[in-house]
């Protein structure tokens, strides 16, 4: 978790602590497998992050930015 500040609100600086990792979402096609019926396979990459806030309460996204972008832009766009 890193602490990061993206942009002016009303009362100063917005901030948050932020983390983020690259996974796979289960949005692929489907496909049978055994018998447990249809699963999905793994999609295409997506950043999973999450966002704490000063407050505690914690919030978590998914985008489907590229793989170079920063945790500040991340911030910014969510």
């Amino acid at each position: 978790w890193k602490t990061v500040s993206w942009r002016s609100g009303t009362k100063g600086r917005l901030k948050a602590r932020f983390a983020a990792v690259r996974v796979r979402t289960a949005d692929g096609p489907p496909q049978r497998i055994w018998d447990k019926g249809q699963q999905h396979l793994p999609g295409d990459e997506a950043w999973l992050i999450g966002e704490q806030r000063a407050s505690g309460e914690k919030k978590y996204y998914l985008a489907n930015l590229p793989a170079a972008t920063d945790l500040r832009t991340l911030a910014a766009t969510i």
